[in-house]
């Protein structure tokens, strides 16, 4: 997977998948220290505008969600 967004939570928190219909394609992992990550691959590279927009819409949406405590990564940056 070259392009994705990995959503990493602190293990009190546990994890389930998002909603499908949000993002019908994720896969649930775990960090070496056992903190549940949620990744979600993309189509295409994001610039780091596009990833800043994403990555705002996102933490809304987990906020939303009941998740109060989690890191977003996104693949890349600026790529010309």
């Amino acid at each position: 997977m070259e392009h994705f967004v990995r959503v990493v939570l602190e293990k009190t928190q546990g994890a389930s998948l998002l909603d499908e219909s949000i993002f019908p394609t994720q896969n649930l992992l775990e960090t070496a220290n056992g903190n549940p990550v949620i990744e979600i691959p993309l189509d295409k590279h994001l610039t780091n505008e596009e990833a800043d927009g994403f990555a705002d819409k996102l933490s809304n949406y987990m906020f939303e969600s009941g998740y109060d405590n989690f890191d977003i990564e996104i693949s890349g940056g600026d790529e010309e």
